[in-house]
């Protein structure tokens, strides 16, 4: 069997983007951008024996030891990837990994990582994917990259509800005077959302909760930042919502459909908070109401559009128990898959896990293998003896800008995965992860 080769860039929206599309109001974070390229490092959970994880920032060699230690078996850069010469404002951080493979003059450690005819396996189809395949002769078993990202945009996700007879709430908007028109009949109801086109967690999602809100977004994109742009929005009531999950399943090139698993979220806002496995009233509910064949009608419906490979669906059950199966379509890999496969390895009869997220700041410069050695002191990194504990899912993320360049502090985020026995040990390793991560130099942001 063949190798694999794991590489991607997890913010994938940000790179299917058509250019012509108007977008909501954001803050433009170069930090926040820092830590989600280095999010990469997740990868090695979907790693075989003997596959290939390339990371934009390259691995520490603390992180790769500890992962071998816990059998993990890959091969991987330990360098950052560079063109060499760049230089602040050249644009280097707007390529994703793929174009930034396509341009790079590989080294000797790069050259000596990827076999020709091992097969790709990307976070996501992204532009570049294509010509990193040629370029290292890798073997590619993909859809098509446009494909990819008609299937990843809200609209086809409305569409969807139409075409399996679900229940739709979504309006879609492609000019002005829709938005306000639409937009107006909401309010009369309730406060309601605007969602970008390729919105993601946590950005891309506007709330409106008053006519004066609605006209204030309706002066942003007349401005001339959006002049001449296309206008194409999803507009939806904001639910009262009670729990959000996940549907993670795969579709293989033939089409054969498998349901890999489903992953009860704690958001935050609109934003990641934490993963956990759902439990047993939920998966009772769901195989009540019939959600693994609604899974199953939007696998075939996305083959049939040409699209094979990872999907996670985000679903969700609102207060008055009425349950929401199809919120949005992610045609990718996704966090949650990334718990799915970290659960495989660590799950064990009486063993809870969940996939947590901390942010951080720090001045300076921090070491990595510090955190890991006074984990390792006070018990509370995951070890196989153990069983239990705390596992690192990254590195460079923690703090992903190379402090020699930035002024002040730095920010970064640390991600987890909690495998506990009981809520009295999570909130053990919770409090202990912080003492580490506060003994080490870091300032927790939450």
């Amino acid at each position: 069997m063949k190798n694999a080769v794991h590489c991607g860039s997890l913010e994938s929206e940000r790179y299917w983007r058509e250019e012509d599309l108007a977008s909501l109001p954001a803050i433009p974070d170069a930090k926040a951008l820092g830590i989600v390229q280095a999010m990469d490092e997740m990868l090695f959970a979907f790693c075989g024996n003997g596959d290939i994880l390339l990371t934009r920032h390259g691995m520490d060699q603390a992180q790769y030891d500890y992962l071998q230690s816990l059998g993990y078996s890959f091969r991987t850069n330990l360098h950052p990837m560079t063109l060499g010469a760049e230089e602040p404002g050249t644009g280097l951080d707007e390529l994703n990994v793929f174009e930034l493979l396509g341009r790079l003059n590989p080294g000797p450690e790069l050259s000596g990582l990827i076999p020709p005819g091992s097969l790709l396996e990307p976070f996501a189809v992204l532009p570049g994917t294509y010509e990193a395949v040629r370029r290292y002769k890798l073997l590619p078993v993909l859809p098509d990259e446009e494909t990819v990202r008609a299937v990843n945009t809200k609209t086809y996700s409305a569409a969807m509800r139409d075409r399996l007879q679900l229940p739709n709430i979504a309006h879609v908007v492609r000019s002005m005077e829709e938005l306000l028109q639409s937009g107006a009949a909401l309010l009369e109801k309730g406060a309601f959302l605007i969602k970008d086109e390729y919105g993601v967690s946590g950005k891309g999602n506007q709330l409106v909760d008053s006519e004066r809100m609605l006209r204030r977004m309706a002066g942003y994109l007349e401005s001339s930042r959006n002049q001449g742009k296309r206008i194409r929005f999803v507009l939806e009531p904001l639910l009262d919502r009670e729990t959000d999950f996940s549907c993670q399943f795969h579709i293989d090139s033939e089409g054969r459909i498998s349901i890999l698993s489903v992953q009860q979220l704690v958001n935050q806002g609109f934003a990641f908070g934490e993963s956990h496995s759902p439990g047993p009233s939920l998966l009772e509910k769901l195989d009540r109401e019939g959600y693994w064949e609604t899974m199953h009608s939007i696998g075939r419906e996305l083959y049939a559009d040409g699209y094979y490979g990872d999907v996670c669906v985000d679903s969700m059950v609102l207060r008055d128990g009425s349950l929401e199966p199809l919120v949005e379509i992610n045609a990718r890999k996704s966090m949650s898959l990334i718990k799915h496969h970290v659960d495989r390895r660590l799950k064990q009869e009486g063993m809870y896990t969940c996939l947590v997220q901390v942010p951080l700041a720090a001045m300076g410069k921090v070491h990595y293998a510090e955190l890991l050695q006074r984990m390792e002191e006070n018990g509370s990194l995951f070890t196989l003896d153990q069983g239990e504990g705390v596992i690192p899912l990254t590195s460079s993320a923690l703090q992903p800008l190379d402090p020699s360049r930035a002024t002040g502090s730095t920010k970064g985020k640390l991600y987890a995965a909690l495998a506990y026995r009981n809520e009295d040990s999570k909130r053990w390793l919770t409090r202990t992860l912080d003492e580490s991560l506060l003994r080490t130099g870091y300032t927790i942001l939450r």
